[in-house]
């Protein structure tokens, strides 16, 4: 049962959001509190993993769809790679690294990959 107001409303503290989505890693239990979150606000989040910065997920409509963000010619291109949780976090992130290496513009070699994110360029 859902209360009428929000005066019984404590967040969902697992929850992926807009202050803590840069260092938060996709888990199975931090996408599920995502979508309650969503579903009970009635909002559409898009939110990306903190370990693969390559690798989106769409939140909406009660559905959890990762997407593999590159850039190609200087514009950005999501390609979609299933659902969750028909398609398991591991999964994604690998297939969102091999399309990133294969497709962006501005790819780094591996071991530099996670640190390009977290440089300053000016």
């Amino acid at each position: 049962m859902f209360p009428e107001s929000d005066e019984y409303y404590n967040g969902f503290p697992h929850a992926i959001s807009s202050e803590n989505e840069e260092n938060t890693s996709f888990t199975d239990y931090n996408l599920f509190y995502t979508l309650a979150e969503c579903l009970y606000h009635g909002i559409s989040r898009e939110i990306f993993d903190g370990s693969e910065p390559a690798l989106r997920a769409v939140i909406a409509n009660g559905e959890i769809k990762f997407l593999a963000r590159y850039t190609l010619g200087g514009a950005c291109y999501y390609e979609p790679l299933g659902r969750f949780p028909r398609m398991s976090i591991k999964d994604a992130r690998e297939r969102a690294r091999e399309l990133y290496n294969s497709h962006d513009d501005n790819r780094v070699p591996d071991e530099e990959y996670g640190a390009a994110y977290n440089e300053i360029p000016f």
